[in-house]
């Protein structure tokens, strides 16, 4: 199995994407959630290019719970994103557990744990609680590092060179 292990707010969105969503709200009064679209479809292609699983480190996991083996949400925001996901052929198919400390890589490990994994990446904006994975598995969607090739493109978020990078990590397989 091939996991992306997800975050969402600063990979499925950025401060742009809540600056348009409200002047969308502001022309049509329609409210609608804070993932910017194009960075979803590139979320799509990592899927459907790997066959990889998603599972959600985000914190917003906690506003839903694994109940036989679905994801049940438990908030409005998540049934809306439930249904964005439906939209485009994804689904949740796991949740990190709490660590009694809160730190992600600790949550990452328990999941981790004693099940059959081939590859895995982490897409997530922050690197500060997952030093373990900084060098192999992460894919950080922020400019914080300053990492990128020169003739990549300058955005936050999901984008494109994450994109390759991604299928690239997860079809590397571990054994």
């Amino acid at each position: 199995m091939k996991v992306i292990f997800l975050d969402i707010d600063g990979v499925l969105n950025t401060p742009q994407t809540f600056i348009e969503i409200h002047n969308e709200y502001v022309k049509t009064g329609i409210k609608r959630i804070e993932i910017d679209l194009n960075r979803l479809t590139y979320l799509k292609r990592i899927v459907e290019q790997t066959g990889a699983v998603i599972v959600l480190s985000s914190s917003w996991r906690n506003l839903g719970k694994m109940e036989n083996g679905s994801y049940i949400p438990l908030a409005p925001k998540m049934v809306a994103l439930v249904d964005l996901f439906k939209k485009y052929g994804l689904s949740i198919y796991d949740i990190t557990p709490k660590d009694i400390h809160g730190i992600r890589q600790n949550e990452i490990d328990l999941w981790l744990k004693d099940k059959d994994i081939e590859s895995f990446i982490i897409l997530d904006d922050s690197y500060f609680d997952l030093q373990k994975f900084l060098h192999k598995e992460l894919i950080n969607t922020s400019l914080t590092l300053g990492s990128y090739p020169k003739n990549i493109e300058n955005c936050t978020g999901l984008c494109e060179y994450h994109v390759m990078e991604a299928i690239k990590k997860l079809t590397l397989i571990k054994k």
